[in-house]
């Protein structure tokens, strides 16, 4: 019985390894076992084990965003440094900008700070300076929460970065830049990582010279296996990364054609362990061992079918354009198309209840119907997303629209109190939009301004009428700024905002 006992035991342990062995299905041998079994040298770290590139048919003027969505087949562990860059060389006004999601982020733990720390997985947005050789320093830089990490040197051109944890494992993921709010110094983009179901990751703010921004005529991508001081050599995962079609501006970008690139001279060199396909009008790229590459396929074109062209309804009141994508709601097209004369009518009208210093409006909307959501609409840059389940059962509710425009509008950088961002959004409506609405009976046993929405907007309304003339547009230039602080109640209206809501709700 004692020698089945440990016959037992030592099967269940062995069982155990492999099946810890068995997760890492990104397992390949050493970069140096493979390398000199293929007869080949390896260069430095980091490798770009492929590029890719789609060459557009022009230029993008008006740019406000940039989206990319990425899916990862298998889950890579962090004991490899992998680098998937659905932004590898981007250009705006001749401003470089590269971002991407790392298995293993580092940086300085803040502005004031040089000490190094590995933070695992996160996604990370990174710039140039304008020439690559002036020094950018951290006030290009704006975090969004205290894990954030910041860096600004010089080693692979003079750059500044913002990086921020993230677990992502397999799936589809969408890295997002969008324009936000500008200053006397130039305009604010934020990264954001939408993950498979919906939410949004943000990983922090870079700021760039100038308002107005035309993207260049390509886009590029790519995927690298690099070193930290953590893990100065990685090994190279097994792993199939699909990059989808740029979409700049809320749409997918018409493009001459797209080719993929694998550097062996001029760098970042790397072995050849790549190979990119064409799938629809997607980009695979499937890394796996090292091998010896035909020299004449060392750069090839790929042939990319873009899946149904979309139709977008095109609507123009004076400088403002909306545009609606009805094809995914096909029955709700003429209610777009009101909803769209409903945004350039608005649009002007939101940007000058909404004012601030340096601030120009977007002169663009995008609205678009998601079958699937079971919320109401959300907005993302100058994107506006509409259920269209909500619609078909709700179609005369026209101050969703407005509420949503006026986050468009906002542009807030991250950080303001949720509840003060969507009240302003429903003071706009209820106030200017439809005034002569019912306003909703409150149960003040139970409700506060916190509520956010309609309650946090007939609070505001009644402050304006009652203690603060002009407060809404205050706090709006503050949000704007990234200078909104508790306080300023008490400096605008004499009271803090518990205190008033105290009055409010006839309590005090």
């Amino acid at each position: 019985m004692l020698q089945m006992h440990i016959t037992l035991s030592s099967l269940l342990v062995g069982l155990l390894i492999n099946s810890a062995l068995a997760e890492d299905l990104c397992q390949q041998p050493s970069p140096e076992v493979m390398a000199k079994a293929a007869g080949v040298k390896l260069p430095p770290l980091p490798w770009h084990v492929a590029n890719i590139w789609w060459d557009f048919t022009a230029p993008v003027e008006h740019f406000a965003s940039l989206e990319v969505d990425v899916t990862i087949d298998r889950d890579v562990p962090t004991d490899y440094n992998l680098y998937i860059s659905p932004c590898g060389i981007a250009k705006i006004n001749g401003l470089q900008f590269y971002g991407g999601i790392q298995t293993n982020i580092n940086g300085w733990v803040n502005k004031d700070s040089r000490e190094r720390v590995h933070r695992g997985k996160g996604g990370i947005f990174s710039r140039w300076s304008s020439d690559k050789t002036t020094p950018i320093g951290l006030e290009h830089v704006r975090t969004v929460a205290e894990d954030c990490l910041v860096e600004s040197a010089g080693y692979e051109g003079e750059f500044a970065s913002v990086r921020r944890p993230f677990i992502w494992t397999k799936g589809t993921y969408t890295w997002c830049i969008e324009k936000s709010s500008s200053d006397g110094k130039g305009t604010w983009f934020t990264c954001k990582i939408r993950d498979q179901r919906g939410s949004l990751h943000e990983v922090g703010s870079l700021r760039f010279e100038g308002t107005d921004f035309t993207f260049w005529d390509k886009h590029s991508a790519f995927v690298e296996v690099y070193s930290t001081a953590k893990i100065p050599k990685s090994g190279i995962p097994k792993v199939n990364v699909t990059f989808g079609w740029p979409r700049l501006n809320g749409t997918k970008v018409p493009i001459k054609g797209a080719r993929a690139y694998y550097p062996n001279q001029g760098g970042p060199d790397s072995p050849d362990c790549a190979w990119v396909k064409a799938d629809g009008e997607n980009c695979v790229v499937e890394v796996g061992p090292i091998f010896k590459r035909d020299e004449s396929k060392r750069n090839h074109s790929l042939a990319l079918v873009r899946s149904g062209d979309r139709t977008l309804t095109k609507i123009i009141g004076g400088d403002y354009i909306a545009l609606v994508d009805a094809n995914d709601a096909i029955d709700l097209k003429e209610w777009g198309a009101k909803a769209g004369s409903l945004c350039v009518e608005w649009l002007p009208k939101v940007a000058a209840l909404l004012p601030s210093d340096g601030f120009s409006p977007p002169k663009q909307v995008l609205l678009t119907f998601d079958p699937n959501m079971k919320g109401v609409a959300h907005a993302s840059g100058n994107k506006i997303t509409i259920s269209a389940r909500y619609v078909r059962q709700h179609p005369d509710d026209w101050g969703m629209v407005v509420h949503e425009l006026c986050h468009v509008v906002q542009a807030y950088p991250p950080g303001g109190p949720g509840w003060l961002v969507e009240g302003i959004a429903d003071y706009i409506r209820i106030a200017h939009y439809e005034p002569q609405a019912p306003r909703p009976v409150l149960d003040f046993a139970r409700s506060s301004y916190k509520d956010g929405y309609k309650t946090a907007a007939i609070f505001l309304e009644w402050i304006e009428k009652n203690h603060g003339p002009g407060l809404v547009i205050k706090l709006n230039a503050d949000l704007r700024a990234s200078r909104y602080h508790p306080e300023r109640w008490l400096e605008l209206t004499g009271k803090s905002e518990d205190d008033l809501w105290k009055v409010f709700a006839g309590k005090k």
